[in-house]
């Protein structure tokens, strides 16, 4: 398998420790920013009830039998769906993988508004526009987007 093809697979339990570790690579730069010091055991139980709700949405990305990121998304009780992380391994970041599975969850919602947010800080602004998302909210932290069905550009 090259390394900018994924396969997915269901979250695991065995899996708790890659997701939490591939999670805070992402994220903490981000939490210190806006939170100062990360505080290592809050963190982790905010994890740990992230994982109690959502869990059975989560998909293990594989490339061959190597862990190398996950992704979280959900239909909204409206119908919408949104997407709540998409994080990647750093050895596997920038060969396209995080936008393949953006592109796939999009084709795979055509019929819905899609809807995601990220903190501010994030230079990812620029491919969710690429890919026809705009800004829909300002948070503290974060901008959310979203991408109306009607509104597709491809």
């Amino acid at each position: 398998m090259r390394e900018n093809e994924y396969t997915q697979r269901p979250y695991m339990v065995e899996d708790f420790e890659f997701v939490y570790d591939t999670k805070k690579v992402a994220y903490k730069k981000y939490v210190e920013m806006n939170w100062g010091e990360w505080d290592e055991p809050a963190q982790r139980k905010m994890f740990e009830d992230f994982l109690k709700a959502y869990a059975k949405d989560i998909k293990i990305l594989m490339c061959g039998k190597k862990r190398i990121g996950f992704y979280h998304g959900e239909e909204l009780e409206n119908g919408a769906y949104e997407i709540g992380n998409i994080c990647i391994i750093p050895e596997f970041q920038g060969k396209g993988i995080g936008t393949k599975v953006l592109r796939e969850v999009l084709e795979n919602n055509t019929h819905r508004d899609v809807y995601l947010r990220y903190f501010k800080q994030n230079p990812v602004a620029g491919l969710y526009a690429r890919l026809g998302f705009v800004v829909c909210e300002e948070q503290p932290y974060h901008f959310k987007m979203c991408l109306k069905a009607r509104e597709r550009k491809y």
